[in-house]
């Protein structure tokens, strides 16, 4: 198959890995992304002492820092952002406890030492963008939507977490297909979702997302694991958002 006959690939300067396959559907694709070695960092949300089952966003912030190589559980998240007042609880609810909102989990990796910020109003483009240039992207999505499931699309609002692992685009214009994302609430790693359906489940949902400041490809300064916390208001990368 002839990829990039326009150019759009030479030009996009992808910091992150690019496999030829196919979507679900049988059609052409590239992925752009580490989707499969990043499958391993998710989980059912609600591993955790309190069994807490609102937890998704705690379980994304994990999972963007495993894949900075902090090695950590979503229990030891938990006790952290607890320790820090960066966890909501609503007593006696265990299935709605241990929400975060975006400006919590971008605080909680800023703690762990990988500076990261919140994004509003953002397109599904931007999103995709801040992939192929290696970050760790977190997406606030309506769980409804995403699932198919009337039962949780409450005012149709954003609320969900889900960590986004890589995209794809048309091997032959770069037209963005779709996103693989790791969601916690369902346990599924890798899925594999539209861009159709990106753009309602999370575009048209306000477009809430945390990024890192960092990509995967810049090294982190020893020393930047556990709880030493990195210096706030790190430099901004110029193209994002």
């Amino acid at each position: 198959m002839d990829i990039d006959p326009t150019g759009w690939l030479r030009d996009a300067a992808i910091a992150v890995p690019l496999q030829l396959g196919q979507l679900p559907d049988g059609q052409q694709s590239l992925t752009i992304g580490d989707v499969r070695g990043y499958a391993a960092f998710n989980h059912l949300q609600g591993d955790n002492a309190d069994g807490d089952r609102g937890d998704c966003g705690i379980v994304c912030c994990a999972d963007v820092l495993n894949q900075f190589a902090v090695r950590l559980l979503e229990e030891d998240v938990v006790r952290h952002a607890t320790s820090c007042h960066e966890l909501h609880v609503v007593t006696g609810r265990p299935d709605q406890s241990g929400w975060t909102l975006p400006a919590d989990q971008a605080a909680i990796l800023t703690d762990y030492g990988v500076p990261a910020r919140t994004g509003e109003g953002q397109s599904i483009e931007q999103l995709a963008l801040a992939v192929q240039q290696g970050r760790g992207v977190i997406a606030m999505v309506n769980a409804g939507v995403l699932w198919s499931d009337p039962r949780v699309l409450g005012h149709g609002q954003a609320n969900h977490a889900v960590t986004v692992t890589g995209i794809a685009r048309d091997p032959l214009d770069g037209a963005l297909q779709g996103f693989y994302v790791n969601d916690s609430g369902t346990g599924q790693s890798g899925q594999f979702v539209s861009a159709h359906l990106m753009t309602t489940a999370f575009e048209r949902t306000g477009g809430f997302c945390v990024v890192t400041d960092a990509a995967h490809t810049i090294a982190l300064s020893p020393g930047r694991s556990g709880t030493n916390a990195a210096p706030r208001g790190a430099a901004h990368h110029p193209t994002w958002p």
